[in-house]
Parts: C-alpha cells; structure tokens; sequence
C-alpha cells in the first residue's frame, strides 16, 4: 500500500452489516472480525446493476419512489454521490426545490433501509422532520454515509491487492481533484472512505423496491 494511505481507529457512523450479506457480521462500528468483501466483477465491484424497466418507479403496487430519486436511465438528478448534495443539477425542466422536501416514497416511511451489491454496508435513512423521509433525507443520507472512513479491518477485507489498489486509487484520485483548493489537505490526511469502495464509480441511478424485502428497504443504484 503506498505510504500515503490511511485510515481511522474506527467507524464515525454506524450501521447494520448488508441485509444481502451471505453471512453474518459484526457491527460496522467493531472491528472484531472480517465484513463481508464486495463480490469481484469487472469494473463496478458487485452485481451489475439491474437492468431499467420503463416507469419503474411504480411497477410495485406497494411501493413507489418519488420521481426525483427513482431509478431511471438516464437518471432526473445529476449527481456524483462523492460530492456534497448541493453540487445536484439536472436538465429536466420544470425541477423544483420543493420537490426535495416532498416523501421520498409513496406510502412515505419513518425510515428507510438502503442495500446495494457494490458496498458491504447499507445506508440508514432517518426521518429529519419526525413524519416521513424526505428526498433531500435520502440523498443525504447515502452522501454522509459514504463519508465514513473505512478501518484496517475492513480495508483487508478487500482480499486481493488489485482490489486494494483500485481503492487506494480511488482515494488518490478523490483528494488529488482537491488539489490548489481549500480541504486539500484534510481529505487527504482524512485516508480512504467508504465511497472509495465504489472505486470511481459514483453515478447515482436512483433507489428502487428492494425485491423480496419488506416496504421500507430500498435497491440504491450506482454506476
């Protein structure tokens, strides 16, 4: 690993290991024991996302996500989940703020559970007004999420050094587009995050019904 890299003692955010892992594991935050390591294909670590169905958001009778954040290709929003929220632009007409503040899903939910195959965590989405998650709720909630540094432990769980150079890679490049700016050198000494994980691959596709899974567990879609 080149010396540059590091990482922190311990989780800051926690959450519960992925409801897809095939076995279990102990809390994010610990690091007794190995979690469980993306599955290796080519390119985007994990399963290749699935496949886009027309109006997909509202294929389940029992669920559906509000336009803005379902999973469509190409997706309503622009949004490379590496940056902050606020860096979101669109082309569509007719996009408005309000729309952020809107029930991210329909029936809304108390909270909401988002799994993906590309990362061995899922993303825990609270409710910031106390009624029902919001857009703004989702999106920046799998922003801060990925903000989370990654420990040894899971670091190694990578398994093969191509893996672990890939991520380190990832890092590199994350920090290195901070060159001459102000944070440069924080997100630099900060070390790698979960977002490296995903090594480059940041495009938010949207969330969709997570199959098989009760209503307030969602498919979070990156590429």
């Amino acid at each position: 690993m080149p010396g540059r890299v590091r990482w922190s003692a311990a989780n800051i955010f926690h959450s519960p290991p992925p409801p897809l892992a095939s076995s279990s594991s102990s809390s994010a935050a610990s690091s007794d024991g190995p979690l469980t390591p993306p599955v290796v294909h080519t390119g985007l670590p994990g399963p290749t996302p699935f496949v886009p169905r027309p109006s997909h958001y509202a294929s389940r009778t029992i669920g559906r996500a509000h336009p803005l954040i379902a999973f469509y290709t190409p997706p309503l929003l622009n949004y490379d989940v590496s940056l902050h929220p606020s860096s979101i632009s669109t082309h569509y007409r007719g996009v408005s703020t309000v729309g952020f503040l809107e029930s991210a899903t329909y029936p809304p939910e108390t909270a909401l559970t988002l799994i993906t195959p590309h990362l061995p965590w899922a993303v825990i989405v609270a409710a910031a007004n106390g009624c029902y998650v919001t857009v703004s709720d989702v999106l920046n909630a799998v922003y801060c999420s990925l903000r989370v540094n990654v420990t040894t432990v899971e670091f190694l769980t990578l398994g093969t050094n191509k893996l672990k150079h890939q991520v380190s890679e990832a890092y590199r490049r994350r920090y290195e587009r901070l060159r001459g700016h102000r944070g440069y050198r924080e997100e630099k000494q900060l070390g790698i995050r979960r977002v490296d994980f995903l090594m480059g691959y940041t495009k938010f596709k949207g969330i969709s019904p997570a199959s098989g899974r009760s209503s307030d567990v969602w498919q979070l879609h990156i590429s």
